[in-house]
């Protein structure tokens, strides 16, 4: 066993979206019809805000939203139960998964924007759309349908978990900051799986000029 290799990870780097790409995509599905019936422009608009997983978004209520702070708390994950339909199941009591989060001003306007002025604290924020909890796996259907339509195909919703995740990294934030945004208990989850994969700065290329230089006029000589 003690001769045995370590199997190296297989995993392709992370694919995120660069910034004018998020934005293409973003306009793209706010000008798309259907995307606009079925209230996905907001809802996508949080997954750029935010970086929270599909189930987690599905899963805010207005309780957990403090506009005046600019930070939603994430409780918990929308899931099927068989027998029951649709639940919110509370997320671990750990910094991990039950975390506050900040975001940006422009996701506090879209926000403020759709609360109703009758909002209960249990009310859901992204609803499906006939009401009621949205189902993750139809959400994700109607993601797919809505990003090929935009040309963007190969975007799915752990595409924008990366894109945040990235940003934070290329802004120069810790992995452990990028790491708690995602509710990922491990840093090393968030490095291997969501960060862009930079060019390795080893020193080496500076080095290696001189193998392309001419040969010395002296060399061979006495």
């Amino acid at each position: 066993m003690r001769l045995t290799a370590s199997i190296e990870s297989t995993d392709k780097p992370a694919r995120a979206l660069e910034i004018d790409q998020a934005r293409e995509l973003r306009a793209k599905i706010a000008a798309d019809k259907k995307a606009v019936a079925r209230d996905l422009p907001d809802f996508t608009d949080m997954m750029a805000a935010s970086g929270l997983r599909i189930g987690e978004r599905a899963a805010i209520v207005w309780d957990a939203v403090d506009l005046d702070a600019g930070a939603v708390e994430v409780r918990g994950t929308v899931v099927r139960v068989r027998g029951v339909g649709l639940i919110i199941k509370p997320a671990p009591k750990s910094k991990s998964g039950y975390r506050t989060i900040e975001l940006p001003s422009w996701a506090v306007a879209m926000l403020r924007a759709r609360r109703p002025a009758d909002a209960q604290p249990g009310d859901p924020v992204f609803t499906a759309p006939r009401g009621g909890l949205r189902d993750p796996s139809n959400t994700n259907a109607d993601l797919k349908e809505v990003f090929e339509a935009a040309g963007y195909a190969w975007v799915t919703s752990h595409v924008y978990r990366k894109t945040v995740a990235s940003m934070m990294d290329d802004a120069g934030l810790s992995a452990r900051a990028a790491a708690d945004q995602l509710g990922h208990a491990k840093v090393s989850m968030t490095q291997d799986r969501y960060f862009k994969r930079k060019v390795s700065r080893t020193g080496a290329a500076a080095i290696l000029e001189v193998i392309a230089e001419p040969p010395s006029r002296h060399q061979g000589c006495g």
